[in-house]
């Protein structure tokens, strides 16, 4: 059995070299519903990065003063918000799920379970929405 020819040596011997290039179907990540969530996942950044934009020029509006500044509340911009808070919720619990095969920590030389790390996650996710909640709510006022 003959060594497959590499380089120029394939061209100077008449024989072209085989390349694979697997295609995949257009719909491929609606076969299954794990990859179809992951790519739910991986999408819920666009609609989040539309409304970060949209923060930071309301921010850009607020520097003209109170007088100049009214906050977006039509309909459509509330509609848009709620729709981009659910897909914040559903990435954050998807990566805080993972935090457990993500994160390995030893305390004393044994390993904490990755039920206690994804747990203290979430715990942390709890504290620090209060934390915000509490200090918007201080400032309403």
């Amino acid at each position: 059995m003959k060594a497959p020819l590499e380089g120029d040596q394939a061209g100077a011997a008449g024989v072209a070299p085989r390349v694979y290039k697997p295609e995949m179907p257009r719909g491929w990540w609606l076969r299954r519903r794990h990859y179809f969530l992951y790519m739910v996942r991986e999408f819920t950044a666009v609609p989040m990065a539309l409304w970060l934009i949209w923060l930071l020029y309301e921010i850009q509006r607020a520097g003209n003063g109170p007088k100049a500044y009214y906050p977006p509340a039509s309909p459509a911009f509330i509609v848009f918000s709620v729709i981009c808070l659910g897909f914040a919720l559903y990435h954050s619990y998807t990566f805080l799920s993972l935090a457990g095969v993500i994160m390995h920590i030893k305390v004393l030389g044994k390993a904490i379970s990755a039920r206690v790390i994804v747990l203290s996650m979430f715990g942390a996710w709890l504290v620090a929405s209060v934390v915000i909640a509490a200090v918007l709510i201080g400032f309403a006022r």
